[in-house]
């Protein structure tokens, strides 16, 4: 999910800026620090991409019953769908026209920053990356190009040009416009703006570090403090002149080299990013949601079933979701629950087409612990007696279909419902499995009445002996789920 990607993604990085202010941002390694603070915000938008199976945890896959065809019983009218509650469109957010929004407007900002910035190439001389700008003390690096302004002493003109120069040199404008295009990609994301400013503080850094050596420290300090400085600073350009920074970057010039036995805090980036990936190869919330709230979720999904007999269209979309959770083994038997309660009450048409297509939507299904695979899946279905002479997955199926049809319409007590009391559509749901011998197990039936699901188990058990499905050439369990719908004349 796109939420979910967007949170780990803002605690990766989170993560690896918290790192760096703890522990590298006052040591004197200034080209790994570049490096750290450009590479970990690509790390943290790639981890969630990395899954390694070695790493993940083993879930037991559980799998699905195939649905049989509804078998009617009793008052075989056709069913419709009139009792049904109406579908009511809940108001969903819309996050993708948010986050398109605010890409807008960034490019929008950096486009117009872009336009200011580019008035200054007005001054430039043919020929010369040196940039010249009237009646200013402004001074910054653009790529190659280095702005200057006319209105800055001689003295401290040579000092700021070889700070500048070694901006273009080591292509520190690179850096920012990298960060320029997180900030629109990432526009809501607070840490990016974070990584930005810090890395405009180590690129002064390895400035101020390369252009001290040979001379005078205390000359270097002099300039950077009594020079008139009323820059308009632009995030994508490295300003000599930026007051909040001449205090960092003069206690910096000050601080001992740091000792080499400090760069073995580099090396923490390896069990954090190993961590990263652990969480994100074994965590439960790999596309869903953990148990808690999965649990949540199922719950008010048949507590809405049951009230309204039907399923709003954003309700349907998460039945949806908890059907690709139980492939991974979270909760699949209470997720096929749901499943069975939304077919076994009187569907809307809205409804109907929609359920379709969740309960029709193609799966990789493996065999369970147990030998038990889904009928829709298995390469040799059961055989129904009778059906021998048919040798197509597809004949055996219809053909199984209208033997169990016959069976139970033929047997089950329609009586049952005048003796009940019981009025209009009557929806049973049962479930079992045909084992690897070839019977009727697990047996479990779901309805409005007791004495419903007796019967719907007796004329279920009566079932006969079959033969047993096979998969990949071993003999295997197969699970069925069966819908069947008692009407009853008012």
């Amino acid at each position: 999910m796109a939420l979910q990607y967007i949170i780990q993604v803002i605690c990766f990085q989170a993560l690896f800026l918290g790192v760096y202010y703890l522990l590298l941002r006052k040591e004197t390694f200034f080209s790994y620090n570049r490096i750290y603070l450009l590479v970990t915000p690509v790390i943290a938008l790639a981890l969630p991409f990395i899954k390694i199976a070695m790493l993940q945890t083993v879930v037991l896959v559980e799998t699905f019953a195939s649905v049989l065809p509804e078998v009617v019983i009793g008052d075989a009218a056709v069913i419709t769908s009139t009792d049904a509650a109406p579908v009511t469109e809940s108001f969903t957010i819309p996050w993708l026209q948010i986050y398109m929004v605010g890409v807008v407007i960034s490019l929008v900002v950096l486009i117009i920053k872009i336009k200011k910035f580019t008035s200054y190439f007005s001054y430039k001389q043919k020929g010369s990356s040196i940039i010249e700008i009237p009646s200013s003390t402004e001074a910054f690096t653009f790529f190659n190009y280095i702005f200057i302004g006319a209105d800055i002493d001689t003295l401290s003109r040579k000092q700021i040009l070889t700070h500048e120069q070694i901006h273009a040199k080591q292509g520190h404008t690179w850096d920012l416009i990298f960060f320029e295009i997180l900030k629109v990609v990432l526009w809501f994301n607070p840490i990016t703006y974070l990584y930005q400013k810090n890395i405009s503080i180590v690129h002064e850094y390895l400035a101020d570090q390369k252009a001290t050596e040979g001379i005078s420290k205390y000359t270097y300090y002099e300039e950077l403090l009594n020079t008139a400085f009323g820059t308009s600073k632009l995030s994508f350009t490295n300003t000599f002149f930026n007051q909040s920074l001449i205090k960092k970057r003069i206690v910096m010039l000050q601080k001992s080299k740091s000792q080499k036995s400090a760069l073995a805090k580099y090396l923490l980036l390896i069990p954090l990013v190993l961590a990263m990936l652990v969480y994100v190869s074994c965590s439960e919330d790999n596309g869903v949601e953990n148990e808690q709230t999965l649990e949540q979720q199922i719950l008010e999904l048949k507590l809405a079933i049951e009230d309204r007999e039907s399923l709003t269209a954003e309700e349907l979309k998460q039945l949806q979701s908890l059907r690709a959770a139980s492939v991974n083994g979270i909760k699949g038997s209470q997720i096929i629950e749901v499943v069975e309660q939304q077919e076994a009450y009187n569907l809307n048409e809205a409804n109907q087409d929609e359920i379709i297509e969740v309960l029709e939507v193609e799966r990789v299904y493996d065999v369970d612990e147990n030998g038990n695979i889904p009928f829709a899946v298995i390469d040799e279905v059961p055989v129904f007696p009778g059906c021998e002479s048919l040798t197509s997955n597809e004949q055996l199926r219809k053909c199984m279909s209208q033997k169990v049809n016959a069976l139970i319409n033929a047997n089950f007590n329609v009586a049952l419902g005048k003796e009940l009391n019981l009025k209009g559509t009557n929806r049973i749901f049962a479930s079992f499995k045909i084992d690897k011998n070839g019977f009727i197990t697990n047996l479990r039936t779901r309805s409005p009445h007791p004495d419903l699901d007796a019967e719907a188990q007796r004329v279920i058990s009566m079932l006969p002996k079959m033969k047993p499905g096979k998969h990949n050439g071993e003999v295997v369990g197969v699970l069925y789920s069966l819908p069947i719908t008692f009407q009853i004349a008012e």
